[in-house]
């Protein structure tokens, strides 16, 4: 870790600005990858959306990292990069795979709009929570990942009865308490937690780029994957804040 994020006073030099405004591109640079995708599901091209989106999230899940090491918000001040991720992850986790959902048939005729609006507005609220994050880095309420939920529900070819169920569901987790893991920034399991992210995005790109026919150990991660996440949430919530060992004050997502 850069010395300078323990020291906020220390003068960042125009090579340190230019790393950090390139940090800072490699953020806004989902909009585009959004913008992509959207335009995948409008020409009805699913596969291809799904990969835009796929690449949206590698961005998203190593720009946090790499802009805390380089002290990001020490080198440019005036532009919040929480906000800017916040921004861009609306677009990517909700309204890309909210138009994938509508426009692929996954929810019946007339459930599209309520649902539609369901998660949008869900979503909206979460993103605009004071109290998103927990001291030691869990989410509260379901983090309205829905750039995975989308995908992996469309890949398994579930039923309208299901993707209801689902949705409904997981739209009342988004404005609950419950905790949620972040697979990064949590330390209990850590590891085990991005192995299995990692692991569910490689099983959805080879499902995608299969698709229409599915390998069956394909399916299986895609099932596993989320079984895990919602293990530790239910185990999290029956343990209380216990069952994480203190951390540092909540970090930024950028």
């Amino acid at each position: 870790m850069s010395n300078k994020s323990a020291n906020p006073d220390q003068l960042f030099s125009k090579r340190d600005v230019r790393v950090a405004w390139s940090i800072h591109a490699l953020t806004a640079s989902g909009v585009i990858l959004g913008a992509f995708g959207l335009e995948a599901v409008v020409h009805n091209y699913p596969r291809s959306a799904i990969v835009w989106l796929i690449v949206a999230m590698i961005v998203d899940g190593i720009d946090g990292p790499i802009a805390r090491h380089f002290n990001v918000r020490g080198a440019i001040p005036n532009i919040d990069g929480n906000i800017l991720d916040l921004v861009v992850d609306y677009l990517t986790c909700v309204a890309v795979p909210v138009a994938f959902m509508a426009r692929f048939d996954m929810f019946p005729p007339g459930w599209i709009v309520p649902l539609s609006f369901a998660i949008l507005f869900t979503s909206v609220i979460w993103f605009a929570r004071t109290d998103l994050m927990t001291d030691d880095h869990w989410f509260r309420g379901f983090p309205a990942i829905w750039n995975l939920v989308a995908p992996t529900l469309f890949l398994l070819d579930s039923s309208y009865q299901v993707n209801i169920i689902v949705t409904i569901a997981l739209c009342c987790l988004t404005l609950s308490s419950v905790k949620f893991v972040h697979p990064v920034q949590v330390r209990a399991n850590r590891n085990v937690n991005i192995t299995v992210t990692a692991i569910w995005l490689a099983a959805m790109l080879w499902c995608t780029l299969a698709w229409p026919s599915m390998p069956p150990v394909g399916d299986a991660v895609l099932i596993l994957a989320p079984a895990w996440f919602a293990y530790i949430t239910v185990r999290r919530t029956l343990r209380g804040s216990s069952a994480e060992v203190p951390s540092q004050p909540r970090l930024p997502n950028l």
